[in-house]
């Protein structure tokens, strides 16, 4: 059996293309062979010559693939569903009516993600377009709870990442709680909330433990998260460090106690979301604080700290208490094995891919 992967360059988001890469393994380990198409990035809007948005091609300029030769496609969607999309699925079922056509949708809602004029090409896209998906697209993977998306039924997966094995035998409990938060900073993540949780923790200034909060990243609002630093005065617990390399994170996870994964999807309409981010914090033994609900909500695991869905700070001292808990009963080093073995067991790509390789197995095998 052979298919076909499409996508756009994503050479500078590490992570997703590593995520490509590791999906391609599933498929290939379970006996297809998989070709690689990726699509240059381009200026996605160019809004100054073109504000028509129903005949603009922004996504993909694939040129004619050999359909034939191919049982199915997985296709990742970018950030916008355009006429493109549709000439591309179009002719795939047009040259071969057989092919099994899968549309990975890495978050939804989206919309929310956009605002402007950026949001209005969007949504006047999309409008337009979408409408025909379901005529070519046979499956929808998506990383939300959703059954259907575009009226197209939805294979449910979670976020994996590669659990490299680490000695976690250097981790010893500090006489600070030190927060660690990596992302690319948007204003969906929610930082805002833990330095707005630090200000009100520190309006007592005989906290008996320090709390630091260690932001790797850079993005949109990182001048918003220094104005609050300067004006809260918390330059001695805030630490904003902007954009590192892969290889430059270590001793960040390192000294850190818990990993802060996004803590105001809400901004953006999103309810759940399977955090390719908390799979990280699994895989380098960090408990999980959440904003949204994710796939670790129903599993009852002492590691994973929900606060609100809401613009309300963090209650930083109620971090502490649920901190200091899990500390009780195993020592930082044996917390952090226990944590990774559980995403070890839970969150690898065999083990969360499997539905779409059970989908696949299921059509082109009956």
């Amino acid at each position: 059996m052979r298919g076909i992967y499409l996508s756009q360059d994503l050479t500078h988001a590490f992570g997703i293309s590593e995520k490509i890469n590791q999906q391609i393994t599933e498929f290939e380990k379970n006996g297809y062979q998989v070709a690689k198409q990726i699509n240059p990035q381009r200026n996605l809007f160019h809004l100054a010559r073109n504000l028509v948005p129903f005949f603009s091609e922004q996504y993909f300029y694939t040129k004619d693939l050999p359909w034939q030769n191919y049982d199915f496609a997985y296709i990742r969607k970018g950030a916008v569903l355009d006429k493109s999309v549709i000439n591309l699925v179009k002719k795939a079922k047009a040259v071969n009516p057989k092919i099994k056509l899968i549309l990975e949708v890495p978050t939804y809602p989206y919309l929310d993600e956009f605002k402007g004029l950026v949001k209005l090409d969007i949504m006047l896209k999309e409008k337009r377009w979408t409408k025909a998906l379901s005529r070519y697209i046979d499956r929808i993977v998506t990383y939300s709870d959703d059954q259907k998306i575009f009226d197209i039924p939805c294979i449910n997966i979670s976020n994996a990442y590669d659990f490299a094995a680490l000695d976690f035998s250097n981790r010893h409990k500090q006489a600070s709680i030190n927060l660690l938060g990596v992302a690319t900073l948007c204003f969906y993540h929610g930082y805002d909330r833990i330095i707005e949780g630090l200000r009100n923790y520190y309006q007592n200034p005989d906290q008996p433990i320090k709390v630091t909060f260690t932001l790797v990243g850079d993005g949109p609002v990182l001048k918003d998260y220094k104005k609050m630093v300067t004006e809260y005065q918390l330059e001695d617990v805030v630490f904003l460090q902007g954009r590192k390399q892969l290889s430059e994170l270590a001793p960040y996870y390192t000294a850190a106690d818990i990993g802060v994964d996004s803590l105001a999807r809400h901004r953006s309409g999103v309810s759940y979301n399977s955090s390719l981010k908390g799979k990280e914090y699994l895989a380098k033994g960090l408990p999980i604080i959440s904003g949204v609900k994710t796939d670790l909500d129903e599993r009852n695991l002492p590691f994973y700290y929900r606060v609100p869905s809401d613009e309300t700070p963090v209650d930083i001292k109620a971090v502490v208490e649920w901190y200091e808990k899990l500390l009780q009963t195993s020592t930082k080093a044996q917390l952090a094995a226990i944590i990774f073995n559980y995403g070890e067991a839970n969150f690898t790509f065999s083990t969360t891919f499997a539905p779409v390789i059970d989908y696949l197995k299921g059509v082109l095998y009956d």
